[in-house]
């Protein structure tokens, strides 16, 4: 067995090279824990940014006093309520897809540090009765995956407020 596999294999410790591998791993892991927090990010500014500009328009749609603001209200209020749909659905396999990345990577990342470190945790989870990282990763992903969801929920109520509204 190689020494990069002993170091992989999970019985990596401390201060050999084992461990100074283990440590390398635990720098890709954190660099990648990064970069799929910084693309959650991005994706859920993305849609929060095209939902907002939705939902003015669609208030601005229903609103419209005018005398062909019904016949508008007809056809585009509809079709911004179906569009705010489809950008949440689609949006959602991207982020739980991210959020499944980061629990693993963060899963991995504990058993990297637990193997650096020996069984003795530093830090933050040393303090007894912390939860675990992972623990705490999911429960700040919540806002993230409930997003796309929250999003279909109140298009879908929308759409149907609408099509009982305008007919």
């Amino acid at each position: 067995m190689s020494t990069e596999d002993q170091a992989f294999d999970g019985n990596g410790a401390g201060g050999d090279i084992k461990g100074v591998l283990a440590e390398e791993q635990l720098t890709l892991v954190r660099d990648e824990i990064r970069f799929e927090l910084q693309l959650l990010h991005e994706r859920v500014n993305a849609l929060l940014a095209a939902e907002a500009f939705l939902t003015i328009a669609y208030t601005a749609a229903m609103s419209n006093g005018a005398a062909w603001g019904h016949a508008f209200a007809a056809v585009a209020v509809p079709v911004l309520a179906i569009l705010g749909l489809l950008l949440a659905l689609l949006a959602s396999p991207g982020v739980a897809a991210t959020a499944r990345i980061l629990l693993v990577q963060t899963a991995l990342q504990q058993q990297l540090f637990e193997r650096i470190h020996g069984s003795m945790t530093v830090g933050f989870y040393a303090v007894p009765g912390r939860s675990s990282a992972v623990t705490d990763q999911r429960l700040s992903l919540i806002f993230s995956r409930a997003v796309p969801l929250l999003f279909s929920t109140v298009w879908t109520a929308l759409l149907v407020l609408t099509l009982i509204l305008l007919t």
